[in-house]
């Protein structure tokens, strides 16, 4: 019987034993349970069913394990696709990062280049500041599609030589065409006042962690 039944396990034969009321202990090997369920009553009276249940206690044992197995394998693609996506963010934020501190870097030197023309520190310098081409992600509806947008945004957002109105602009640039994001944007004034109202608003639509 045993022969027929492949990748019979242990475990198998102790529950085979529990089911035709024999007694079969968790340390026992595996030739001990063989023998309890060779010589019970059942296995005397009716092999074939015995071996039925074997065959099917097996069964779904294995059955369980192509689910753990797959359910495994799953997770660790959900933990490599997370960990790309991590990747790719990180790659996106230094490149806004160093193309900004770049172009800041170049209006500083233009501006002392300038010598007969006198400069003074004050926040009208922020309207002087030539914004960088950048290659931003555009963000329209999804909402899984929120945190790598917002992530990239960031950047722009915290940079104080940029004045809020240019930031207005990216804004609206970054936003899909039709999107529920651009009407958003657009419901405000494209005025510097606005512009944190209107980033607020994004993020009160579309960043909800309940959503």
């Amino acid at each position: 019987m045993f022969l027929s039944v492949k990748s019979c396990k242990k475990e198998d034969l102790i529950l085979v034993a529990k089911e035709i009321g024999e007694n079969a202990p968790p340390m026992a090997k595996i030739c001990d349970v063989k023998e309890i369920i060779l010589n019970s009553d059942e296995y005397k009276c009716d092999p074939d069913f015995v071996k039925g249940i074997l065959e099917n206690t097996v069964t779904d044992r294995k059955l369980q394990e192509e689910k753990e197995l797959e359910k495994m394998n799953k997770k660790q693609e959900q933990e490599f696709e997370l960990e790309k996506i991590k990747q790719q963010q990180e790659f996106e934020k230094l490149k806004i990062n160093s193309e900004l501190e770049l172009t800041r870097m170049q209006t500083q030197n233009h501006n002392q280049g300038v010598i007969y023309q006198q400069i003074p520190e004050t926040s009208n310098a922020k309207k002087r500041f030539t914004l960088p081409k950048l290659q931003l992600r555009q963000f329209g509806d999804d909402l899984k599609d929120w945190l790598p947008f917002w992530s990239q945004f960031e950047y722009i957002d915290k940079v104080d030589d940029i004045a809020p109105e240019k930031k207005f602009q990216y804004l609206v640039q970054v936003t899909v065409v039709g999107s529920r994001a651009r009407e958003v944007v657009e419901s405000f004034p494209p005025t510097g006042e606005n512009y944190a109202k209107a980033v607020d608003s994004l993020k009160a639509r579309f960043g909800r962690e309940d959503l």
